[in-house]
């Protein structure tokens, strides 16, 4: 009547390699968590730079609409008479000859 019983124990082998599989398990865990954190971060990093360069871009485009108003032809030749400029506009236009015997002498218009 003494039947040993068919019990499956554990040995202290099998022991110590539960244990390393436990820890490997659970340091990846732990790893994959970590680097989902740093990519959520880098996400909103990302996003962040994004939303500043955007907001530069259309910063951009409004002064460079700006100037290109204020550099208009008629703006322009507007303002320049309203700051009683010595600018004006040019009506003639002579050719420029280079140093010759036609050339005129010295300082002469055509050859400023």
């Amino acid at each position: 009547m003494n039947r040993r019983k068919s019990t499956a124990s554990l040995g202290f082998p099998s022991l110590v390699l539960l244990v390393i599989a436990v820890v490997i398990v659970s340091s990846g865990g732990i790893g994959y968590v970590v680097m989902k954190n740093k990519q959520i971060t880098t996400r909103s990093k990302i996003a962040k730079v994004q939303r500043q360069m955007d907001d530069h871009q259309v910063s951009l485009s409004l002064h460079t609409s700006d100037i290109k108003e204020i550099l208009g032809y008629y703006a322009l030749r507007a303002q320049l008479e309203k700051i009683n400029s010595p600018l004006r506009e040019i009506k003639s236009v002579e050719v420029y000859r280079d140093l010759d015997e036609q050339s005129p002498p010295g300082e002469a218009i055509a050859r400023r």
